[in-house]
């Protein structure tokens, strides 16, 4: 009766790690989808917000550049982090029942995170965001009133604060990630 119960805790065992690395890959997935959206997104509102049209004048949408960007960088960030959790749950927790092996790569990977890639999504951000702000300034030309300048700087700075924000709110989430210890 005891050893009945043992297997099948071992089976629940094991269906909850199949589970955990289905998730995992499952999350990998979604993230590169997310990365992929957010450049056809982003090439779509560019290209929108260059149109003229008679007297439809699309360049507003420039505007809500960044804020797609940053979307989508949330999106992808939640998507990095969840797969970062699973990695040091498997790492970490002795009664996860992972092997040896993958501890040590799950350690492996933690130890030699690629510091690119984490950065990859802020730079894009930020040279969308940059590009973005020229082609209305290009736009507009010198012909605006202060007010907007003001306006249009204010979203500027507030748009590139946010983005380094982010990356470091991700940064400072991954380095605890990397040393959560059981």
């Amino acid at each position: 009766m005891a050893n009945e119960g043992k297997e099948f805790e071992q089976e629940l065992h094991a269906e909850f790690l199949q589970s955990l690395h289905e998730e995992k890959i499952k999350t990998q997935g979604e993230r590169a989808n997310y990365i992929t959206s957010k450049f056809a997104f982003i090439t779509g509102l560019f290209g929108l917000g260059a149109l003229k049209i008679g007297v439809i004048d699309f360049s507003m949408l420039l505007y809500f550049i960044p804020l797609v960007a940053i979307g989508y960088d949330l999106y992808i960030r939640a998507a990095d982090l969840s797969i970062k959790k699973m990695g040091a749950f498997l790492r970490s927790n002795p009664q996860a029942g992972t092997t040896e092996i993958e501890q040590a790569w799950e350690k492996f990977a933690a130890e030699n995170r690629d510091k690119l890639a984490q950065l990859a999504t802020t730079l894009f951000s930020f040279i969308i965001i940059i590009g973005a702000a020229v082609f209305i300034f290009l736009q507009q030309g010198s012909h605006k009133p202060t007010i907007f300048w003001v306006g249009f700087l204010l979203w500027f700075i507030i748009s590139l604060i946010v983005n380094g924000l982010l990356w470091k709110s991700h940064r400072d989430q991954v380095k605890k990630l990397d040393n959560y210890r059981e």
